[in-house]
């Protein structure tokens, strides 16, 4: 949970004077321009909306603003995020605020995070009181002040970051509608005077030979200008770099005028960012000069004191399920951030996906992983009841303390010390019938937990009688669902109560348990299984007696009927429970209900060009 929630940043803001800035969005243009999607909220999956100035006043008069909206019963942390990324990414490389032009009817705060850094930074966040209402302020966040919301996350300044997230009221649950207006987000460089900063590192844990330590950096066009010293001969090389720029800067030390320097490619390291090219990667020590200082003794190519870190290997294997394209990730316990931070990787192809952290002595953690960059979490392990699934820590895993190098073999959803996994995977299709829904569309999808509630990414194919289908592996656990039309331009909307759905939060969705291969079939946005006629055949194709069922019924196939066919039970909530093949000439079908709970079924069939369901109770 974010602590020192209305942190100011007005100590360090106050002695930049106005120098540069860069348009980040002004939703004058289409490049300036994006939506925020919502969450947290009944607004969710919408978006913020692009609308005419209400107040074109005061240092506003600009045509466009967004309008924000916090609807009443909102979660505290309701807000939303630019979606799209924005084309002009937040980069604190050169500038040091981050500003945005507010209007509010009533005192409020505002919380700015900044997520998905493309060069190693952590996610950011702080917040501003915002007392001045029915008009537009300007609400400016240092990058030079330390992220808020976790005390390992030192400030913003030298991260690019490629998302925005917005938390107006945050903290609060809203008892009436709360309507917000924003706009001109941009980022500003000032002037300050430059800081001196001493460097010390640790040479003793060092096995090979040399003759001098240099620091070098972005501060000094990366030379070996500035040479350490060390004086009394203990290992511990010392100098200061006078004149540097306030700002974020990137260094590493360096052996003999780079005959040898510090390698961080090897694991993650929390000092450390990371800039990718076309040809390589490079990795080095980040530093946020905001003061004159004396950084904190480091071993050479350690983020911590000699003898005070450890190495973290962990091989997770995928017992060979479906591998969501952005791949496998570590997440969670308050260390390991969201999906999409700390990804594994399988350079080799079999099967074995890894990741190293380099950690303080005595590191401890909760941690999961997900198959998938989803931000809500929903495409996590499930390992429910398994022996190292903590239920009071979101039935995570845990880890540490550390006191030595280790290395951590898994499996994907399984409490496993080894990556020989046995993972369940069942093939389910699932298919909506469209021939009820009045309106025009284009394409249907799947939309659900099992693909990160994805407009786009699981396409469905019409049969050509109006049914669309798709069939997807599966690992075995529970799923919410609804299907979806045109990314996402129409839902089914449901009440609740029905049942093929349930309630999660604010939702109302399909679900359906996977623990085997299966099929559901439903009419659009009902929870009744596809009841349809082919080639102009009416459904009276059988008939079943009794309806309810006690311990067994009865299914009499029409004169007509005869052809081999297939028998699928669903239960209520769509699941294909059992499958049944007759052989044809047989005029009646027989089944039995005794190990069946009581409740609702679907009696599903089908031939070559024929198909027909019928619903019995089953009560015992």
């Amino acid at each position: 949970m974010i602590r020192n929630l209305l942190f100011t940043t007005c100590f360090m803001m106050c002695i930049f004077s106005l120098n540069a800035q860069t348009t980040i969005l002004d939703f004058e243009t289409s490049e300036t321009s994006t939506t925020f999607s919502y969450f947290g909220s009944s607004l969710e999956p919408g978006t913020t909306t692009i609308i005419a100035n209400p107040d074109a006043s005061g240092i506003n008069t600009s045509a466009m603003v967004t309008e924000f909206m916090k609807p009443t019963g909102a979660q505290v942390w309701a807000g939303a995020f630019s979606d799209p990324n924005p084309v002009t990414p937040v980069d604190f490389t050169s500038d040091n605020e981050i500003c945005l032009k507010v209007w509010t009817a009533q005192p409020t705060n505002l919380l700015v995070k900044l997520e998905q850094s493309t060069n190693g930074f952590g996610n950011w966040e702080n917040a501003q009181q915002i007392d001045e209402t029915n008009t537009w302020v300007e609400v400016c966040y240092s990058s030079l002040a330390p992220d808020s919301s976790n005390d390992q996350n030192g400030p913003a300044a030298g991260g690019i970051f490629n998302r925005i997230v917005l938390f107006f009221d945050f903290g609060n649950t809203p008892t009436e509608d709360l309507t917000f207006y924003f706009d001109d987000i941009i980022t500003k460089s000032g002037e300050a005077a430059p800081v001196d900063i001493t460097f010390s590192v640790d040479m003793n844990d060092y096995t090979g030979t040399f003759e001098t330590v240099y620091v070098g950096g972005s501060f000094n066009d990366w030379s070996d200008a500035n040479p350490l010293a060390d004086d009394d001969n203990d290992g511990v090389w010392t100098g200061t770099v006078e004149g540097i720029a306030v700002g974020g800067h990137e260094y590493k030390f360096m052996l003999d005028n780079w005959a040898m320097e510090e390698n961080f490619n090897d694991a993650d390291y929390t000092c450390t960012v990371r800039t990718f090219t076309d040809t390589d990667v490079f990795t080095n020590r980040s530093l946020a000069a905001t003061e004159n200082a004396s950084l904190p003794l480091v071993c050479y190519n350690s983020c911590y004191a000699c003898g005070e870190a450890v190495i973290l290997t962990v091989n997770l294997g995928d017992g060979g399920i479906p591998v969501a394209e952005e791949g496998f990730f570590i997440a969670g316990g308050g260390n390991f951030g969201n999906p999409g931070q700390y990804p594994l990787t399988d350079d080799d192809g079999d099967g074995v996906h890894s990741v190293s952290f380099e950690r303080a002595l005595g590191f401890e953690s909760y941690y999961t992983f997900t198959n998938g960059a989803c931000g809500d979490f929903s495409c996590k392990e499930n390992i429910v009841g398994q022996d190292c699934s903590n239920p009071d820590n979101f039935d995570d895993r845990l880890m540490g303390p550390l006191n030595e190098d280790t290395t951590i073999n898994t499996c994907f959803g399984e409490c496993t010390d080894n990556t020989d996994c046995m993972a369940s995977v069942g093939n389910i299709t699932f298919e909506v019938d469209m021939n009820g829904y009045m309106g025009t569309f284009n394409q249907v999808y799947l939309s659900g937990s099992l693909n990160g509630w994805s407009g786009e990414a699981n396409p469905l194919t019409d049969n050509g009688n109006g049914i669309w289908s798709t069939t997807l592996p599966l690992v075995f656990d529970a799923y919410e669902y609804k299907f979806t039309i045109d990314n996402w331009t129409v839902q089914e909307e449901f009440a609740g109560g029905e049942e093929c759905t349930m309630q999660s939060g604010n939702y109302v969705n399909r679900t359906i348990i996977v623990d085997g291969d299966g099929a559901v079939c439903f009419e659009w946005n009902t929870c009744n299984s596809c009841l349809v006629s082919v080639d102009g055949v009416e459904n009276t194709i059988f008939s079943v007696q009794p309806t309810l069922v006690n311990e067994q019924t009865t299914l009499i196939f029409g004169d007509d009927f005869t052809a081999e066919k297939e028998i699928r039970l669903f239960n209520g909530t769509g699941q294909n429970i059992s499958t049944m093949n007759v052989a044809s000439g047989i005029p009646q079908y027989t089944i039995n209900a005794r190990e069946l709970p009581n409740g609702i079924y679907f009696i599903h069939i089908q031939t070559e060009n024929l198909q027909q369901t019928q619903r019995i109770v089953v009560n015992k």
